[in-house]
């Protein structure tokens, strides 16, 4: 038996080569693809949707146990933010703080009374000081500092925001603090669900020895207040602190599908006829539009992290 074989089979292309084909029919427009890259196509757009969808699913279950899509949720703890401020001291060649239970009292105190009184500052309507807190704890000091912050995810982002902040960087690498205080609260303000982190830092004196030099403690310093009224770019920062790395990497993914969103808008005139004379031929401008404007409502939905 004879068997007679197609000279014109194709031979299987090298894999590094198969990859290169169905990335630049993904993601660059050329006539191949009629200058409409298949991931800014609607296929290509719902494949995107569950991709964003798997990546929050999967860490919104490993981190929290529950399956949510763009929840605000914050998972700070007071251990953790000791650990993250102490390695920044020792980045900065300075000791590390410790725990005092009075600054913790103090820190619980004072969230306590924002949530109480509903005001979001160092200090509150009725002119009340953040001192008064160290005051009613009977934390005698030589010198004291506050930071606050809200809304942040972890400990991480919000010692990574105050050391972003000048005013709270002082505090955070303050030489003469020896101890420091947290307190994580959850509660409502201004109609909405909020986390409130207030940290005290101090320098402690015995009251003897303040006694008998007949000193005063020194002014406090505390770390400005930046809610990013009036600088939109300001508020968009700190969100972006804000946001869990699921919801980066979702974002991330959402630039690259801009990007070839505006290479198809740059290539517009270069689609087919039948194509120039529809919508299609302005549909890389749109989609970029979307995808700037789900970006947008991401971050305002799951950012919003305060110092």
């Amino acid at each position: 038996m004879r068997i007679v074989t197609n000279a014109k089979q194709k031979k299987k292309q090298p894999l590094n080569k198969t990859l290169r084909h169905h990335a630049k029919h993904l993601l660059v427009p050329h006539k191949g693809n009629n200058y409409q890259p298949h991931l800014i196509r609607w296929t290509g757009l719902v494949g995107v949707v569950v991709v964003a969808l798997i990546i929050q699913f999967g860490y919104s279950l490993a981190s929290t146990g529950k399956l949510e899509v763009l929840g605000r949720e914050s998972h700070v703890s007071v251990s953790e933010l000791l650990d993250f401020t102490n390695r920044e001291r020792a980045n900065n060649n300075l000791g590390p703080l410790t725990l005092s239970d009075q600054l913790d009292k103090a820190a619980s105190l004072k969230a306590q009374d924002m949530f109480v009184n509903n005001y979001w500052a160092h200090e509150s309507p009725t002119g009340v000081t953040p001192w008064k807190w160290l005051a009613d704890v009977d934390y005698s000091y030589d010198v004291a500092g506050e930071n606050l912050a809200k809304n942040f995810p972890d400990a991480s982002s919000t010692v990574s925001a105050w050391m972003a902040s000048p005013t709270h960087r002082a505090n955070v690498l303050g030489d003469k603090y020896t101890q420091v205080g947290f307190t994580v609260a959850d509660g409502v303000l201004d109609g909405k669900k909020t986390t409130l982190v207030v940290a005290y830092y101090g320098l402690p004196v015995s009251v003897a020895v303040s006694a008998a030099t007949n000193t005063k403690p020194q002014a406090g310093y505390v770390g400005s207040i930046n809610s990013g009224v009036g600088s939109p770019l300001v508020y968009f920062g700190s969100a972006l602190q804000a946001l869990s790395p699921a919801t980066l990497g979702t974002i991330g993914l959402l630039m690259i599908v801009a990007a070839v969103a505006a290479a198809a808008h740059h290539y517009r005139y270069m689609l087919p006829k039948y194509l120039k004379k529809s919508w299609k031929v302005h549909h890389g401008a749109y989609k970029l539009l979307g995808v700037v404007v789900a970006v947008v409502s991401i971050v305002a939905l799951t950012g919003g992290g305060q110092i």
